[in-house]
């Protein structure tokens, strides 16, 4: 069987709601290697870069110093069209950090109050879902640019959040998201890509000159609402001693306590299977009775 992989960057915007914006692609193993190939040919074709960042092109500055707009632009379009060459599924989840911080921040343990955390663990959800509903059975492993602090939360985290998943989506999540630097992993620059036309296009209200490239046929989108955030923000409220999970020392000393619980053979949140088991069964119970 082989192997998927969805490569994903994030873009904030700094105006309006503050939306964040994770978007990238999905794509076989295989497809992702001769693409890496083919953007390695094309990062080295006259005028020359060492990587890309689109950011820096934007502002021609760093690998785009001194470049015209004409020789930025033509860049763009031919880094653009070996991503449509290979014709990978794009997609983009995105939050307003406005509503975040103003709704769940203040009510979450501190790695659980970041945006880009609840945005990882998104973009895992609609892809595996939208796999599972195409009848897909080939894994999706999940490559993310770094983030300080994230890739530790996630991966302490994510195989108990994973677990409310139905069974036949887990299945297709191949292992803990992994964060990569995108300078050396090429695809992630193709996302950093459409990560940057998405969060562009919403600030200002209209289509960019590359969007059809960009885009797949089937592009997936998927907003966090508020009424999701109001739905967490309850959860995380009720969790015991919150107040006390909310300092970055409060948080280094929780997650190196779960880490050794976890060490010694505990598994969230009731501390083994059978009593992860008994204790769902009891809540599957009382909802039961309370219809």
């Amino acid at each position: 069987m082989g192997l998927l992989q969805a490569v994903t960057d994030d873009s904030a915007s700094d105006v309006g709601d503050q939306r964040l914006f994770l978007a990238g692609y999905l794509n076989s193993a295989e497809k992702w290697a001769l693409f890496s190939d083919a953007w390695a040919e094309e990062l080295k074709a006259a005028p020359a870069i060492d990587y890309f960042k689109m950011a820096e092109a934007q502002n021609r500055r760093d690998q785009f110093k001194s470049w015209s707009e004409g020789q930025r632009d033509e860049k763009l379009s031919s880094l653009a069209r070996v991503i449509a060459h290979f014709k990978p599924l794009s997609f983009e989840v995105s939050v307003s950090r406005k509503e975040f911080f103003d709704i769940l921040k203040p009510v979450s343990p501190r790695g659980l109050g970041n945006p880009h955390f609840t945005s990882v663990f998104h973009v895992v959800s609609i892809l595996s879902r939208f796999a599972s509903s195409k009848g897909g059975n080939i894994p999706i492993e999940f490559i993310f640019d770094e983030q300080d602090g994230v890739s530790d939360d996630i991966d302490l985290f994510f195989g108990y959040m994973k677990r409310n998943f139905p069974r036949k989506v887990r299945k297709l999540i191949s292992g803990n998201p992994m964060f990569r630097d995108e300078k050396v992993y090429l695809p992630l620059q193709a996302a950093d890509m459409i990560a940057w036309h998405v969060r562009r296009e919403h600030e200002l209200n209209t289509e960019l000159p590359l969007t059809n490239l960009l885009r797949s046929d089937t592009h997936l989108v998927s907003e966090i609402e508020n009424e999701v955030l109001q739905r967490w923000a309850h959860h995380h409220s009720q969790l015991p001693a919150v107040k006390h999970l909310q300092s970055k020392g409060q948080w280094r000393d929780i997650k190196r306590e779960i880490a050794r619980q976890s060490a010694l053979g505990y598994i969230p949140p009731h501390g083994t299977r059978w009593k992860n088991f008994v204790n769902g069964a009891r809540e599957l119970i009382a909802s039961l009775i309370r219809r």
